[in-house]
């Protein structure tokens, strides 16, 4: 990732020397390793780097750090470009990334553009503790826990099987695939994506990014402000979804009786279910319609704000709430 970064000091003064300015490339590598066992954690604090995690058998962590930048000076002193603290205890190895600052006299200096990599590789037993910024993270095969806390980067991990992954998100999106573990993940304004997982417990707190959940299966709660909510394929034996202004959209099962409750503010909310499951449905809206095209409903009960009814012998619930928004349940087909 590329990115620019420019500080103007005085605009007389930029106008005045700008053609002047020196360039200078600044290169800068860095690599530490250090030898594990199990138990160890690795705290990374990353910032604006992009972040490769790669799993291998040996008992070392090995990390490789490369830093370019473009700078440009007028004016004369010292300036320092980027540093990495590396830091090992008996069971904790950390690496910090320091983006220096500059001193001497300048009548302009600023970084034009840079970007920095972290190439790491370690056991799959290191649990990982993630501080980022603008930086992306990108890591799989994981079995150990995860804590990932960043801010405008985006985050992909693939193939984890561990207890538990937490990731804390500003306005990055977030894409996990092939996940065996609980997981939380608390947004602003990214996306989220979950493809082919099996969580036994999956918490997403969300503003106004959309959720979007593909073959999976597992209990899911969620909570969003503004943001859709798509389910394909998924498998669900506890589904709890709190939104205000936006759609709700599932193809959903269960391999025993299901238990759903959606509510929203002003969102459509369409669940389409697979055939032969048993539940008891209600649904209330103020403003919006109700269709209720399931397959063997009986006990079918309406009024101007109110549907309920049942399926089977309505071991399970289906329970939708909203204001403003239209209410369709169905079979699928």
């Amino acid at each position: 990732m590329r990115r620019t970064a420019r500080t103007l000091v005085s605009l007389v003064a930029v106008m005045a020397v700008a053609a002047a300015a020196n360039a200078e490339l600044i290169e800068k590598d860095f690599h530490e390793s250090f030898e594990v066992t199990e138990g160890v954690s690795l705290r990374l604090e990353y910032g604006d780097g992009d972040v490769t995690i790669t799993p291998w058998e040996k008992d070392v962590i090995d990390v490789v750090v490369r830093y370019r930048a473009d700078v440009k000076v007028v004016g004369f002193g010292t300036h320092a470009g980027f540093d990495v603290e590396f830091r090992q205890t008996d069971d904790r190895v950390t690496v910090r990334g320091i983006e220096g600052g500059s001193s001497g006299i300048y009548i302009l200096h600023y970084v034009d553009e840079y970007d920095y990599t972290y190439e790491i590789k370690a056991p799959t037993y290191t649990v990982l503790d993630l501080r980022g910024d603008d930086g992306d993270l990108e890591l799989a095969g994981w079995r150990a826990d995860i804590e990932c806390r960043t801010d405008d980067g985006d985050v992909k991990l693939t193939d984890v099987d561990n207890v538990n992954t937490e990731i804390w998100i500003e306005d990055g999106d977030v894409k996990l695939t092939g996940l065996t573990c609980d997981v939380v993940v608390k947004s602003d304004d990214g996306d989220i994506t979950l493809v082919k997982s099996e969580v036994p417990h999956a918490l997403f707190s969300m503003e106004d990014g959309d959720l979007r959940v593909v073959d999976c299966a597992g209990s899911f709660d969620a909570s969003l402000d503004d943001g859709d909510v798509r389910m394909d394929g998924v498998t669900v034996s506890v589904l709890d979804i709190r939104g205000q202004d936006g759609d709700v959209d599932l193809d959903i099962s269960s391999d025993g009786d299901i238990h759903v409750n959606v509510s929203t503010d002003d969102g459509d909310v369409g669940i389409r279910l697979a055939g032969g499951l048993s539940f008891a449905y209600l649904v209330t809206v103020d403003d919006g319609y109700v269709n209720i095209a399931v397959d063997g409903a009986t006990d079918t009960e309406s009024s101007e704000h109110r549907v309920s009814g049942r399926v089977g012998e309505g071991g399970g619930l289906v329970r939708v709430s909203t204001n403003d928004g239209d209410v369709e349940l169905s079979t699928v087909e």
